[in-house]
């Protein structure tokens, strides 16, 4: 089988199925893991499906959300790596902003098990409250509002109000899309609101985003690429992408490089 062939068919495949695996489409094409890895990075490279640990899925639409349980199988080991490094910069006594992506949650799990004292919480998510509850030397804030049930956080206008009447020392915000043109963006308008309302409200801004968010843009932009968030922590950058000009226009933590694991 010719590779362009064997590229459209694992297109039919992730779109029948939903998701596909490295493994089982390697034994289906009776071929190396390796040849997969690089065929599924190519038909990334051309929008044609969308990488995640492991295998595919398909296409993501510029308006459909996610829910958090089809989220947390992407990149779960990126993201445990994102948030180690992303904890470094959190400081004893330090009021925090955290959404409610998967990302941010594993930063709540390392928040849970870390040294780091006196921390004020502040969040959109119900999970990460729930978490949180076991340290009883935090204060815990809950941004109140209308329920979002399939992100298990709330959202609106009274989430809204309550964003402008606070200051935080630092947010730690996920993203869906990263265009270093466009900017940051979400296929929900409800999501980018509060991740605008967060911004505005933190002194210092970080977003928490593993490489398959690259090179993507949605309807909802909440932040432009340029000037508008301090840190970018990511695990790697997608192949083709210009680093001198991110590094230009945000402070750019490659985990991987700069954040090992421990």
């Amino acid at each position: 089988m010719l590779a362009q062939e064997r590229r459209d068919k694992i297109i039919e495949l992730v779109n029948t199925n939903k998701i596909v695996r490295v493994s089982d489409l390697s034994e289906l094409f009776s071929t190396t893991e390796v040849t997969i890895r690089r065929d599924l990075d190519e038909l990334q490279a051309q929008k044609k499906v969308c990488r995640i640990h492991g295998g595919a899925i398909p296409l993501k639409s510029t308006s459909k959300s996610l829910t958090q349980e089809e989220l947390s199988i992407r990149c779960p080991s990126e993201k445990k790596m994102i948030a180690q490094c992303a904890y470094h910069f959190i400081e004893d006594n330090d009021a925090i902003l955290l959404d409610a992506s998967t990302t941010a949650l594993e930063l709540v799990h390392l928040i849970i098990e870390g040294p780091k004292k006196n921390l004020t919480i502040v969040t959109n998510s119900f999970k990460a409250i729930a978490l949180l509850q076991s340290r009883c030397d935090m204060d815990l804030f809950h941004i109140g509002g209308q329920v979002r049930r399939d992100m298990d956080s709330t959202f609106g206008a009274l989430a809204d109000t309550l964003l402008k009447n606070i200051r935080v020392d630092k947010c730690f915000l996920g993203t869906t899309g990263i265009d270093i043109y466009f900017g940051y963006s979400d296929p929900n308008f409800n999501d980018s609101s509060i991740k605008k309302g967060m911004i505005s409200a933190a002194k210092q801004k970080f977003i928490i985003a593993d490489h398959t968010k690259f090179n993507d843009s949605y309807i909802g932009k909440f932040a432009d690429f340029s000037g508008a968030i301090d840190y970018l922590i990511t695990d790697r950058l997608p192949t083709g992408l210009d680093r001198e000009y991110i590094e230009a226009n945000v402070n750019l933590i490659i985990a991987e490089e700069e954040c090992p694991v421990t």
